[in-house]
């Protein structure tokens, strides 16, 4: 089944996506995370092998868990001929696999933002994600045994980029789907649009879990949200331009920048001022920018390039 333009569409509501699709930056990356057993229509059943992929949880479950275990993300629709008898194969095999891998699933019919989001042009169809990178996969055959052999070298090239793959035991699911009280709190005041109560409450997960890699972050982005709240991008940006060694309004930019999704940008910014200013107002603008630094994903080719620009502008 094919999709009328199906490519290049990309939807801010799905938070941070990885660094080969749209990085428009929004907090729903922080949605808490839903149900994740799929029901794909009677004839497939739900399975603990299979996960339902949704708005709310496509980067939290899916995305982020590809860094442990490799995910293949697959999309159906009852009106595609053998699509739903092609995901119970895909089910069994995971099942088989005991958690080495992580099988996600939405039905277009549903969800067809969401498949556009994933630049999918047509149906059944399958992307593959290993430590946050997509791979699609062109065409998907419908017998078992090949789609054994599809498995097996993703699980493979998996293997090559570093993974250890290991079966998921039960506990290491129920540690991952249980959320911290602090979490649930974060959660909820994100949910009514309370920046201010949510990275309260990530402070205090910090300081009972201080190496929590999701709590730094989203204390990051709830205080990126609160210091751009009501601000004129285009005043903002204006100002910045007109005075370049004001640290205040560098900052500020800099911040407006990155919430808009606008990484490079923001980040040399800071680089810059950095650059060009020594004294007690370079170190402030580097902790800004380590500040800045926690809001994206460590492997983000912009966060990257920024690393490697500081090191020269300090060294």
């Amino acid at each position: 089944m094919s999709i009328p333009g199906g490519s290049g569409f990309s939807s801010s509501k799905l938070g941070k996506l990885p660094s080969n699709f749209s990085r428009a930056y929004d907090l729903s990356s922080l949605a808490r995370p839903q149900s994740s057993t799929a029901r794909p229509g009677d004839s497939a059943g739900a399975t603990p092998s299979l996960h339902e992929v949704t708005e709310a949880n496509i980067v939290t479950d899916f995305i982020e868990y590809s860094n442990r275990h490799p995910v293949v993300i697959f999309v159906w629709s009852e009106r595609a001929k053998g699509s739903q008898e092609m995901l119970a194969i895909l089910a069994k095999l995971a099942g088989e696999d005991r958690g080495k891998w992580r099988l996600g699933a939405f039905s277009f019919d549903k969800a067809p933002e969401l498949a556009q989001a994933l630049r999918v042009t047509a149906i059944p169809a399958a992307l593959a994600f290993i430590q946050e990178k997509a791979l699609p996969i062109p065409q998907l055959p419908p017998e078992e045994a090949s789609l054994r052999l599809v498995v097996n070298k993703i699980m493979e090239l998996a293997t090559q980029q570093g993974m250890t793959i290991a079966e998921a035991t039960p506990n290491q699911e129920s540690v991952q789907n249980t959320a911290e009280p602090e979490e649930e709190e974060a959660y909820q005041a994100i949910e009514r649009g309370d920046f201010k109560s949510a990275a309260q409450a990530f402070r205090r997960l910090i300081d009972r879990k201080p190496h929590d890699a999701m709590a730094i972050q989203g204390l990051a982005q709830c205080e990126l949200m609160i210091r751009t709240e009501g601000v004129n991008p285009t005043e903002v940006l204006k100002r910045a331009d007109e005075n370049p060694n004001a640290f205040e309004a560098i900052k500020l930019a800099s911040d407006v920048e990155v919430a808009s999704g606008r990484f490079v940008e923001g980040f040399a910014r800071l680089v810059a001022f950095i650059k060009a200013n020594p004294g007690d107002v370079r170190k402030a603008a580097k902790d800004h920018l380590f500040t800045l630094f926690s809001v994206v994903p460590g492997d983000d080719p912009a966060l990257i390039k920024a690393r490697r620009d500081l090191a020269s502008a300090l060294f």
